[in-house]
This record gives C-alpha cells, sequence and structure tokens, in this order.
C-alpha cells in the first residue's frame, strides 16, 4: 500500500511518469490487490495527461476488462472516449461515451459524457 501511496502522491503532484513508472511497478509486485485496478487507471490517466492518447486507450481498456467491478469504470470509458475524440476518431468516442451513459447513466461521468457528445455532433 505503501508503494501505491507514493505513486499517486507523485502523480497528484504532477510527476506522470514517475508515478506510471511506480503504479507499474505496484501491478507487478501486487497483481491481485484491491488496489490493482486503481493502479492499472492511473497508468492511463499518465499517459492521457501526456497526450499518448493510444497508449491511455490501451490502459484503460484494461481497466474496463479486468476490473469490471472496478469504481474507475465509469471514469475509464469516459477518458476513453475523450481519448479517441482527441485523435480524432469521433465514431469510436461517440460509441464509448454511449455505452457509459447506457451503462452508468446516474453517474457524474455520464453527464460529461453528454456534453462532449454534443461537441461531436
Amino acid at each position: 500500500k505503501s508503494l501505491y501511496s507514493l505513486a499517486k502522491k507523485m502523480f497528484d503532484n504532477g510527476n506522470k511518469t514517475k508515478a506510471r513508472t511506480l503504479f507499474q511497478n505496484f501491478l507487478k509486485k501486487y497483481p491481485h490487490s484491491k488496489l490493482a485496478g486503481n493502479a492499472r487507471f492511473w497508468v492511463a490517466e499518465s499517459f492521457y495527461a501526456e497526450k499518448l492518447y493510444e497508449r491511455a486507450i490501451l490502459e484503460y481498456q484494461k481497466v474496463l476488462e479486468h476490473y469490471p467491478q472496478n469504481n474507475k469504470i465509469p471514469g475509464a470509458r469516459l477518458k476513453q472516449g475523450y481519448s479517441f475524440a482527441a485523435l480524432g476518431e469521433n465514431a469510436n468516442a461517440r460509441f464509448i461515451l454511449n455505452e457509459l451513459i447506457k451503462t452508468h447513466p446516474d453517474s457524474d461521468e455520464a453527464k460529461l459524457a453528454k456534453r462532449k457528445l454534443k461537441s461531436l455532433e
């Protein structure tokens, strides 16, 4: 847990690359930890923050596939949609964002997805 906390502190302080390395180390050491899904999400967020959208999309997908009950699922879908939009892949962005709205209709992320969809019309 201290490795996770250190990585999250690095992330929050703006050192995304170092945080990503620490989160990846955490995932190697503790692949079945309750925090593994969150760690994978923060790896994806670090790529997103660095505008490495293709890599972010792949990491968000790992959150969606490997941690389906994780509390970061709506956020992973939202940012995956944003990443596709940033790459100009609006059809994929719309698909992902609509999926988010369908699966988590009452979430804050669904509200953001609806707003993003309007900008993609």
